[in-house]
């Protein structure tokens, strides 16, 4: 009689898990990447002090309208009389004055990735014009912080989600 001895079926090993590893360290990257990007578009250091809105009605009949945050940070704030009576301006017809004033004055230097002419619909002339009227119209009353490096100040400009006024100059 002999004695065999016993032992279990080999196992099978799973080579499943390194892929599976790997694409969840490669997802997680792009999660942190896309929330760290997330973060620094909205600049959470900064303050919104001032909110204007504005619309026009364009050449051809279409009402376009913007909603723009002027923002400060802690370290150089705006002051409170300056954003008060920025906020408290009447801005109704400013959309309008804007929206002429870049139609009679367009950008003479504008960047586009393809040198588009100025008349195409991904060209960023519009934006240009656009940006120059506001500029035109749209003025801060100056002020400065004293800070440890001397005098300085610091403004912010973003337009909200689903803003359209330059989309009128296309």
């Amino acid at each position: 009689m002999s004695i065999e001895s016993w032992s279990p079926p080999p196992r099978r090993r799973r080579r499943g898990r390194p892929w599976l590893i790997a694409i969840t360290a490669i997802a997680l990257v792009v999660i942190v990447i896309i929330v760290a990007l997330f973060v620094i578009g909205r600049r959470p250091w900064l303050t919104t002090n001032v909110t204007i809105s504005m619309s026009y009605v364009a050449d051809d009949g279409q009402t376009y309208s913007c909603t723009y945050d002027y923002r400060t940070s802690e370290r150089l704030p705006m002051p409170a009389d300056i954003a008060e009576s920025m906020n408290e301006r009447d801005w109704s017809q400013t959309g309008q004055l804007i929206y002429e004033w870049a139609k009679d004055h367009p950008a003479e230097h504008w960047t586009t990735d393809d040198e588009l002419p100025a008349d195409d619909p991904g060209s960023t002339r519009a934006d240009a014009s656009w940006a120059l009227a506001m500029d035109e119209y749209v003025e801060f009353p100056p002020w400065h912080i004293d800070t440890e490096n001397g005098r300085d100040y610091e403004l912010w400009s973003e337009a909200r989600p689903g803003s359209n006024c330059e989309d009128g100059l296309r």
